[in-house]
């Protein structure tokens, strides 16, 4: 007897088909599966680069007459969807220095939630919300932490200019570091498919000349 999620599958794979047709994407994959109906599908990942929720593969492909009514053709529909989670993204990188001194949890719980893709595509108002008391309380926090352990390290005696330049000569050493060990790297790398392709070259030699002699 087949079971319910045997009878899923084949609606999730032709719910993925519309919605990556949409997006005109090359690749998909249902992330934290094998893409075979096996597991839960939660999170389309298509190319890398866009990432929706089974609940938003639902909606758009449910509501497409509307969207298109609305937006005016599917192009228009999947520049929207690219649009939302752009400026999804845009919105975590906003307070590089927050994120280095609060963790992720804190941040979400502190963060107004940015608005879910039904509610983008309803034309929900999208104004960047200006920043309170409280906004510029936890960044003077996290700049007043920084410039401590800034302090402790390079000694308050030293002007922002004499640290600033300490930093810079210690990132140049550091590049210098990543790229001797990019290079080394790469060679291992090249030496390695260099023997790999000797070793397939001599296999195929060994195979022609066992083929000659007769054996």
């Amino acid at each position: 007897m087949e079971t319910l999620r045997e009878k899923l599958w084949p609606i999730v794979l032709e719910y993925t088909r519309r919605v990556t047709e949409l997006m005109q994407c090359r690749e998909w994959h249902w992330v934290g599966t094998d893409d075979d109906g096996k597991d839960v599908c939660e999170i389309l990942d298509m190319d890398g680069s866009y990432f929706l929720t089974w609940g938003d593969v639902q909606m758009i492909v449910d509501k497409m007459d509307v969207w298109v009514k609305r937006y005016g053709s599917a192009e228009a529909v999947a520049d929207e969807v690219r649009c939302w989670q752009n400026r999804w993204f845009d919105n975590i990188d906003e307070h590089p220095l927050l994120e280095l001194w609060e963790s992720r949890r804190e941040r979400f719980l502190k963060t107004r939630p940015f608005i879910n893709l039904e509610h983008w595509l309803m034309g929900c108002p999208r104004e960047r919300r200006q920043p309170t008391m409280y906004d510029q309380r936890r960044e003077l926090t996290v700049k007043m932490e920084l410039m401590k352990e800034l302090m402790a390290k390079y000694r308050d005696a030293r002007t922002l200019t004499n640290v600033l330049d300490n930093l810079g000569a210690e990132m140049k050493e550091l590049e210098a570091a990543i790229a001797k060990h990019e290079k080394e790297a790469n060679k291992q790398m090249r030496e390695s498919q260099s023997k790999a392709f000797r070793d397939f070259e001599e296999a195929i030699n060994n195979e022609a000349n066992y083929g000659k002699e007769g054996f």
